[in-house]
């Protein structure tokens, strides 16, 4: 099963949208950081919504080709309840289509598999304007979406599934780097070691790393360029090691942010594939991403 849609949602709650870092007063820091690399305070209420849009073809063309088509509403929130600690759900919505070469299609629709997370701020929580942020997240992805079934009340292949159907605890670092009023920077890596979950499957243990910087000229308006790179290891199916999702798959992510007010913010951008060294003709539409975010 393909893991793009599984390793684009892995750091929801970290990349899924921006927000400023103060919206209640003109004080704090000015930069309109990612979800989950902004300055905490107490009762933070933030709630995102984030559209994703992306294809892949596998196989080769008039042989065994399968493409792939997903359609991703993620729909977040988080709360802090002091200063250096932030809890987040997520919780995606999804349609996703499968089309082989003979032209057989399995669509499925509906709730994915939903996020949860913790985040604290072991440095730089509790200053007005800290210069960084460094942040330890903890979380696990839950088998929420249900078992999709076609017409004849068959199960849809695992391409067409909404998920993995298994627990995956998760574990990352965050950092976030201010420099200024017009330059900020973030990084993180997210590791994910997923349980058996559906067909017998146990996906590999999985990594995601990613780091970009921000450039604001003005107060409502920033553009941010970073990479975004996700590894896997084989998964097992069965009991036998399976190769066939293996590797490393690397893009360029480029983003435009505007702050529609005090409190409103909207990103749109788009995540590139430059890299895959996943075996097998692999081809991966980039990934086109539009996001709102209201603090509360």
């Amino acid at each position: 099963m393909t893991r793009v849609a599984l390793l684009v949602g892995l750091c929801g709650v970290l990349t899924a949208s921006p927000a400023p870092a103060c919206p209640t007063c003109a004080c704090g820091n000015p930069a309109m950081t990612a979800m989950g690399a902004e300055q905490p305070f107490v009762n933070r209420v933030r709630l995102a919504t984030t559209l994703r849009a992306w294809q892949q073809d596998e196989g080769t063309p008039s042989v065994d080709a399968v493409r792939l088509r997903e359609l991703r509403l993620d729909v977040s929130a988080s709360w802090s309840p002091t200063p250096w600690l932030t809890f987040a759900a997520n919780v995606p919505v999804q349609l996703r289509e499968q089309l082989a070469v003979n032209l057989a299609r399995q669509t499925g629709v509906g709730w994915g598999e939903v996020d949860l997370s913790s985040r604290v701020v072991v440095h730089g929580s509790g200053q007005l304007r800290p210069k960084a942020l460094i942040s330890l997240i903890a979380g696990v992805r839950l088998p929420t979406a249900l078992t999709l079934l076609d017409q004849d009340r068959r199960p849809l292949d695992m391409d067409a599934q909404l998920g993995a159907g298994a627990v995956a605890p998760q574990l990352g670092i965050a950092w976030s780097g201010f420099f200024g009023d017009r330059w900020s920077a973030m990084a993180s890596l997210m590791g994910e070691l997923p349980f058996e979950g559906r067909y017998g499957m146990r996906m590999g243990p999985s990594a995601v790393l990613v780091g970009l910087t921000q450039f604001q000229p003005v107060r409502w308006f920033g553009v941010r360029a970073g990479v975004d790179v996700r590894g896997e290891l084989e998964s097992v199916v069965n009991g036998q090691t399976d190769a066939r999702l293996a590797g490393v798959l690397g893009s360029v992510l480029a983003d435009v942010v505007f702050s529609l007010n005090g409190q409103t913010l909207l990103l749109a951008g788009a995540r590139v594939p430059l890299v895959d060294s996943r075996p097998g003709p692999v081809r991966t539409s980039p990934i086109l991403v539009v996001s709102l975010v209201v603090d509360l």
